[in-house]
């Protein structure tokens, strides 16, 4: 006992509730009890029923397993209740027992008052009944035993139909809770899908950007390539001309060579003449002076010509140089005309022959401009194939972007009408949920309205069985209200166990009212009061058998 005292000193104690002083034997015994806030529970601690006295937590006469705790009105302890089965107690007799709290260690936790098993005198187990039904001045008289078991299995029935109730409200909230996540989850995949649809389309803006910069790096192509072409169009025309002039400039040079050939001939003929006739040449000689002075001037007229030739052909500005050469010394060389008509006439072939070489030089450039522009001809086609190509891809290009803006435009229009959609579905939600949460706080104030008036008449009831206690026993007490005692059993303190997390519906004070006891129930005055605990048992399949 001193081991028992000290655990209790250093532990927090576990206190028993409505403790009668005597329990009717073969007749089930509950016992209530709360346990403080900080203490730690286990399906290992047990409740038993032993004598006072006992030294050991062995000698035990019963004992159950302790069930899980529930929350109190307070909160500020936790309210739990075994039940011991009737083929379990002890026999009656004056031996006095107390209920024991041991944890999983083997340590006491609480000890209750002392109480007894006896049976009943034979007043005290028959309780009378007033009947107003049949209009007659009479009493009944009913064990009282008999009286309290149907009062307990009404009240079992009422426990089991609000707990079907609480059920029944659990699955709703269950099922909203999951139509609430539903609705969640499909807002959030309306919300990625509105974002996927939004990347798409930034990345089709980007494309078409991506596009129009394309397109205009394309067009200042093709405006380059058409100023290319144009400039190299008006080369070739200003190459055509130059042609046309060169080709006029050599006609007319072979129209003097002709002239000149015809000259030389005609000197020829009078330098073999001037053999023979030297003396009729030396008469001649102002004449031949006079021609020679012509073709000089025809010489000089041509070399300027070359001259002119020479600064637009640069490749044959030697020839003409030493044409004008040539030219000059033969002017200086008139008096020694005969001996060197040959040399003249030479060095005319080679220049001759100098020319040709440029002329074929020329033609072999004005060809290979030929092939130039052929070339940029052939060059000027395929940019413009490709330029057409690319005009193709453009369009083709535009035209699907236009599809897909579209397609977007048609997605992004259905994902907002489907986002409006869940929106609403979600305010309707919420709304479902805040009339939840109102109603669960209405149930919330009645239940506490019901725990208020269970403790006040717990509270008369109590000062009725301490009146009653010290006033004689033996006659009937008249000073019990049946109002009051229907009150008390009405409002059953097995309503204090409805969880606070009941589902989402409304349960008026009316339905609540309706579910009342018998009016022959409301008429009985009991002689002696039962204790509570007999009251307070729970549903058989709720408490565990002790062996």
């Amino acid at each position: 006992m001193e081991i028992t005292n000290q655990s209790l000193q250093q532990e927090p104690s576990v206190n028993f509730l409505n403790v009668a002083h005597s329990y009717v034997p073969n007749t089930k015994v509950e016992c209530h009890y709360t346990l403080p806030l900080g203490m730690k529970t286990s399906t290992s601690d047990w409740i038993g029923i032993f004598k006072v006295g006992a030294a050991s937590i062995r000698d035990y006469d019963t004992f159950v397993w302790t069930s899980s705790p529930e929350t109190s009105g307070e909160r500020n302890s936790l309210q739990c209740s075994v039940q011991f089965q009737a083929y379990y107690l002890p026999r009656p007799g004056q031996q006095q027992y107390h209920f024991r709290y041991v944890d999983r260690y083997g340590i006491v936790r609480g000890c209750s008052d002392p109480f007894v098993f006896g049976d009943p005198g034979p007043l005290e187990d028959l309780v009378t009944l007033e009947d107003e039904e049949t209009s007659m001045d009479m009493l009944l008289v009913v064990p009282k035993a008999t009286l309290l078991q149907r009062q307990l299995e009404e009240s079992q029935q009422e426990r089991n139909a609000l707990m079907r109730v609480r059920l029944e409200l659990e699955e709703e909230v269950n099922t909203l809770q999951k139509k609430i996540d539903n609705l969640e989850a499909a807002l959030k995949a309306a919300d990625e899908k509105s974002n996927l649809l939004s990347q798409k389309l930034m990345y089709a803006s980007l494309k078409d950007e991506l596009v129009k910069k394309e397109y205009e790096i394309l067009s200042s192509r093709e405006n380059e390539h058409c100023d290319r072409i144009e400039q190299l169009l008006n080369d070739i025309e200003d190459m055509k001309k130059i042609v046309l002039d060169k080709d006029k400039e050599i006609h007319n040079l072979k129209v003097q060579k002709c002239s000149i050939e015809e000259e030389n001939g005609k000197l020829k003929l009078h330098l073999g003449d001037a053999t023979s006739e030297k003396e009729h040449c030396q008469l001649q000689v102002g004449t031949l002076q006079e021609k020679l002075r012509s073709t000089m001037d025809v010489l000089s007229s041509n070399q300027q010509k070359v001259m002119l030739l020479s600064e637009e052909l640069a490749t044959a500005s030697s020839i003409r140089d030493r044409t004008i050469s040539d030219l000059h010394k033969s002017r200086l060389e008139t008096a020694d005309l005969a001996i060197k008509v040959s040399d003249l006439s030479l060095r005319y072939k080679e220049g001759l022959g100098q020319w040709w070489q440029e002329k074929t030089t020329l033609n072999h450039s004005l060809e290979a401009k030929r092939d130039q522009i052929v070339n940029l001809k052939a060059e000027k086609q395929s940019l413009e194939g490709s330029l057409q190509d690319e005009r193709y891809k453009r369009q083709a290009l535009e035209s699907k972007l236009n599809q897909e803006k579209d397609a977007s435009q048609v997605q992004l229009s259905e994902s907002r009408r489907e986002l409006n959609e869940l929106k609403s579905a979600l305010r309707v939600a919420q709304m479902e949920k805040e009339q939840q949460r109102l109603a669960r706080q209405d149930l919330m104030l009645y239940v506490r309205r019901l725990e208020e008036r269970l403790d006040k008449l717990a509270d008369e009831k109590w000062k009725e069985d301490k009146m009653l206690e010290e006033e004689p026993t033996g006659g009937l007490s008249q000073s019990s209200s049946p109002a009051a005692l229907s009150d008390s059993e009405e409002e059953s303190p097995e309503m204090q166990r409805l969880p606070n997390q009941l589902g989402a519906c409304r349960i008026s004070d009316q339905q609540c009212s309706s579910t009342q006891f018998p009016k022959e129930l409301q008429k009985v005055v009991i002689n002696q009061p039962a204790p509570i605990a007999c009251q307070l048992q729970p549903l058989p399949e709720d408490s565990p058998d002790s062996w």
